[in-house]
Formats: C-alpha cells, structure tokens, sequence
C-alpha cells in the first residue's frame, strides 16, 4: 500500500498518540507544494511507462516466461523491503540527522542486504521442491542481487527527501524507470525471454542507486555506533511493522499461483493485478494531499470527520471509472496490445479491480489511525487480510484454477472492518454516500465478466 509508506514518510512530525498535533501554515513550505504537484505527475507518467513495460513483456515474451519473471522478482521485491529496515523512514523524520547517523544506517542496510541475499540464495533448493521445475531459478538468484542494490538507494534518496528535493527525486525515478523498459524491450526484441524483464529489472534498481547517489546533498561512508543503530531499528522497525506485514499478500501469487497453477496462472493473475493497480496508482497523490490536511486538524474532530469522507468519496468515484473503463473494454485492449493468449487474465480481474476499490477505502483510515497513533490496529487488520487472502487462496485456487485467488481477494476484503472498528473509537466514519457508488462500479465490473462468460459460451 504505498500510500501508507507515503504517509508515513511525508507527514510534518507525525501526531502524538490520541492527538492530531497542529501543524500551521509556514510548516508547509511553497516546495512541498511543488514537490506534491512534481510528484502528482511523477505518478501519471510513472503509470504510462509501465504500463507500456508490461505490454511489451506480455505480447513479446509470452505468459510461461513471464510468469517465471513474476514469482522471481516477487519474492526478490519481499525482501528487498525488508534490507532498509525503516532506517531510511527514521533518517527523515529526524530532526537533525549527523553523518554518523547516515554512514550508521547505510551500514546497517549493507549488512541486512547480504544477510538476506545469502537468505534468499539458501531457500533455492526449497522453492525448486515446491514449484516442481527449476527454470526461475537463475533469473531468481540474479535478481537477489538487487538487494543490496535497492537496499542502499534508502539512504541517499532519505537525504533528498529531508530536502524537499521533490522534483529531482520524481526525475530520477521515471528516468530509472524508462531505462529498465528500455533494456527489457531490447532484451525482449532480441528474443531473450525471461532474462528480458530480470535484465530491466538489475537495470531500473542500478540506475536509480547510481542517480541518487551522485545529487545527494552528502556522500555517506560506512561507519557504526551501536547506541545510535540500536535507535535506529527500534524507531524504524516498530514504524513500519504494519507496512511489511501488507507486503505479505504479495507473496500469495508467486507462492501459492506459482505452486497450483504455475507460471501461466502467475502471468494471467500478476497481469489482472498490475492493470488494476497501476488504475489506483493514480489516487496516491490525492490521498497524500488529503493525509497531510488531517495532520493539520489538530482535536478538531468533526473537521477530520469530514475531510476523510470527503477525501473518501473523491478516491471511489476517481479509481471506479478507470476500472470500470478496463473491465469494458478489456477484451479489445488485451487482444490487440498484449494478444488473445492473455484474456484468461479477465476472468481475475473484476475480483482484483473490486478489491483495489474497497481498499481505497480503508488505506485512508489506516493512514489516519498511523496519525492518531494507532499503528497496532493497522498491523492487526493487515495480518488477518494476509491469512485469510493466503488460505482462502489455499482453499480455492485447486478446485477452482485462478478464479479462485480472486475470491480469496474479496474474502481478504474482511479484514478491512478492524481498521473501521478502530477510527471509529475515535471518529466514526460513515459510508452513506459511497454505498450507492460502490454497487454500481461493482455491478459494472461483474455484470461484463459474465456478459463475456456467457458469449463465450454461446
């Protein structure tokens, strides 16, 4: 849920517990609010290339290869989030950071890197025994390498940001971001199959270490003092505890997919769900602006009420057309831009657009719960999603093929009411204007699966 991350990095000084802190005027700087504005078009830029990546990689490469690239870089991207451990988070909500402090966590990072390259490299033997082939696993262990790689960007990137260096960190991310699809369509052209998308994989994740590193305001050097690194993992790892347990669900489908319907049935669910996400992709910036309003409203509780309805309706009635808008026309988009061999992707996709829409609800009231100091109602409603998404997934997906991990997705939906449960000990939010909104956008998503299902079968 990056708009959690976001959140969490971002917010003036978070609140104290059960106090919104006030937060005035001359606290939000003209270059924050460029830096929004450089971010908002970071997002939609960032959205069209790729989607121009994954279309490429789907007509050229074909759903088997890419299917073996989405279970790699999946487990590779899990433990990627974990090398920093919210060392880079705790580096910019300090006040006043020393370079000590910097060359302490790139240290820390460095060494939680390697511990978990030599980690991700032990279990091959294992992940060969529970897919039953061995084609991932040298794209596997060459992606493993960006660890440290994605790990050590953290650190750099942190000191851009205490900068309100906005505008070149939205740069540097599309410019990575267009170098790793441009080596992957090379790749790709030269018919190189699954080692396309892990080469434009190494190439994005280089790109941005190297870019950063060169325009941060101060080069870091390995350095450790003990008392420092033991503030540093306390702070950071209880912040973003919640933040990986959301990254759980992402190991459902290379994990699970991966071992009942293998990499076809990874490619066709991984395709549902980057379509619907990189659609969401574009409320962060809305729901970012509307985060950092509820941080400035103090104990004004009526006033928080309404501005998270009001950010809450916005999201729906933004994200629901775009999803709709594919679930439409779906069938013409995937038969001339990535071919007719991936429609078996629709059959997943209302399940997954559905449950980016029900999320859009709640990833607001967790951002708001982080604000009020109630991080531990977060981790708990994350925990049961990932349960119930992973054994739900367990439970279908063998009688059901991939159908069957959408289900678990709305199913996973649940969870969510612990997070209502919890703001609404605080401030109770009402969902009276968003029902109506949310059965249309869910009956549009539905009723055209069906409409296909049964012509189809005509």
């Amino acid at each position: 849920m990056p708009a959690l991350r976001l959140a969490l990095k971002k917010l003036d000084t978070a609140a104290t517990p059960q106090t919104l802190r006030p937060v005035s005027r001359q606290a939000i700087p003209d270059q924050t609010v460029r830096g929004g504005i450089f971010l908002a078009a970071r997002y939609g830029l960032g959205v069209l290339v790729s989607l121009a990546n994954m279309l490429v990689m789907t007509w050229w490469i074909g759903p088997h290869a890419y299917g073996l690239f989405v279970a790699a870089v999946g487990i590779v991207a899990f433990l990627a989030t974990l090398a920093r451990l919210g060392v880079d988070t705790y580096l910019v909500r300090s006040e006043a950071p020393t370079a000590n402090d910097f060359g302490t966590a790139t240290t820390l990072i460095l060494a939680a890197s390697v511990v978990l390259l030599g980690a991700g490299a032990s279990v091959a033997p294992l992940l060969v025994r529970w897919f039953g082939n061995r084609e991932f696993v040298w794209p596997y262990l060459a992606l493993l390498l960006t660890i440290p790689v994605s790990g050590l960007t953290g650190v750099p990137m942190a000191q851009l940001e205490r900068a309100l260096d906005f505008g070149r960190i939205a740069v540097i991310e599309l410019i990575s971001q267009f170098a790793g699809l441009l080596t992957a369509v090379l790749m790709a052209w030269r018919h190189t199959g699954v080692w396309a998308p892990v080469l434009g994989q190494i190439a994005w994740q280089v790109f941005t270490l190297l870019a950063v590193v060169s325009i941060a305001p101060n080069p870091t050097r390995l350095r450790f003092e003990r008392s420092q690194a033991r503030t540093m993992l306390s702070y950071g790892l209880s912040l973003t505890t919640s933040l990986r347990t959301w990254q759980l669900r992402t190991l459902v489908n290379p994990l699970l997919v991966g071992r009942f319907a293998g990499p076809e049935g990874v490619a066709f669910v991984a395709l549902a769900i980057r379509i619907a996400e990189s659609l969401g992709t574009f409320r962060l910036a809305a729901g970012r602006i509307a985060v950092a309003g509820l941080a400035r409203l103090q104990d004004h509780h009526e006033q928080f009420r309404n501005a998270l309805e009001q950010a809450l309706f916005l999201q729906v009635i933004t994200l629901g057309p775009l999803l709709c808008g594919f679930a439409l026309c779906g069938p013409f988009l995937l038969r001339h831009f990535a071919g007719p061999r991936w429609l078996p992707s629709l059959a997943v996709y209302p399940f997954v657009a559905a449950g980016v829409l029900v999320n859009s609800i709640y990833n607001l009231q967790a951002s708001a719960l982080f604000v009020i100091g109630e991080a531990r109602v977060v981790t708990e409603a994350y925990t049961a999603h990932v349960v119930l998404l992973a054994l739900t997934t367990l439970f279908l997906l063998p009688r059901a093929g991939i159908v069957g991990y959408g289900w678990a997705e709305l199913v996973a939906c649940a969870s969510y009411g612990a997070i209502h449960a919890g703001l609404a000990r605080s401030v109770f939010i009402s969902y009276r204007r968003l029902v109506p909104w949310l059965a249309t956008f869910a009956a549009v998503l539905f009723v055209s699966s069906i409409s296909r299902t049964v012509g189809l079968l005509d």
